[in-house]
C-alpha cells in the first residue's frame, strides 16, 4: 500500500492526525467491543510488584517519548516507519480489544498534590479496559527502536523499559500484557516496510 512519507515539514500535521486515528481506534474498539470484558487475574509476579503512586509520571512520559522518536528519527524513511508501525500496532491491538476485551481492577488512586492530579487525568481520559496486549508498551518499544536507529542507544533501551515497568507499578497492566505489547511492537516494526511504501 502506498502512503505519504512523514517528512520533517509535515511532522506537526502527522502527529495530530496520528493522535486522532489512535483515539478513534483505541476508544472506538472499547465502545464497540463484541462481548463483556474478561477480568484478568494478577499472577504471583504481578502480586510481588508494589504499587508505586509516583511511577504514574514515568507511565505518562510516553506522551513525550513517542513524538520525540518521530521528530528525532534518523531520516524520513525511519520517521515514516515508526509512524506507520505505531498505527499498525494500534490497529492490531484495537482488533483484539474489540474481539477479546480485557479488564483489570483499578487501584485506589492518590487524591492530593500533582501526583493525584496526574492519576485523576489518566482515569478521566483513559478507558477501564483494553489491557491485552499493552498498547502502552508496544508504542514505547517502537519509539525505542526508532531512537536506537538514530544512535541514541542508552535512551532507546532505558526509557521504554522504564515505561514498561511503570505499567506494572501503576497496576495498569499485568506481566502478560507487557510481554504481548513487546511482541506486538516487533511484529508491527517487521510488517510495516513489507505492507507499506512511503512516497
Amino acid at each position: 500500500m502506498q502512503l505519504p512519507a512523514i517528512r520533517a515539514g509535515r511532522i506537526g500535521l502527522a502527529l495530530l492526525l496520528g493522535y486522532l486515528l489512535f483515539c478513534l481506534l483505541y476508544l472506538g474498539s472499547h465502545a464497540l467491543r463484541l462481548q463483556p470484558p474478561v477480568a484478568l487475574q494478577r499472577g504471583s509476579i504481578d502480586a510481588a510488584i508494589p504499587l508505586l503512586d509516583w511511577s504514574i509520571w514515568i507511565y505518562l512520559s510516553q506522551f513525550l517519548l513517542l513524538p520525540l522518536a518521530i521528530v528525532k528519527a534518523r531520516d524520513d524513511a525511519d520517521r515514516s516507519r515508526v509512524f506507520y508501525a505505531c498505527l499498525l500496532a494500534t490497529l492490531i491491538a484495537a482488533s483484539v480489544f474489540l474481539i477479546w476485551p480485557t479488564q483489570l481492577q483499578r487501584p485506589a488512586q492518590p487524591t492530593t498534590g500533582l501526583t493525584g492530579l496526574a492519576w485523576a487525568l489518566l482515569f478521566a481520559r483513559d478507558v477501564d479496559g483494553n489491557c491485552f496486549p499493552s498498547l502502552h508498551v508496544a508504542l514505547a518499544t517502537l519509539s525505542g527502536l526508532a531512537l536506537w536507529r538514530r544512535g541514541w542507544r542508552l535512551l532507546a533501551c532505558s526509557w521504554p523499559a522504564l515505561i514498561a515497568v511503570a505499567t506494572l507499578t501503576t497496576k495498569q497492566h499485568v506481566v502478560w500484557d507487557t510481554l504481548a505489547g513487546t511482541a506486538l511492537a516487533v511484529l508491527a516494526w517487521i510488517l510495516t516496510p513489507r505492507l507499506f511504501r512511503y512516497d
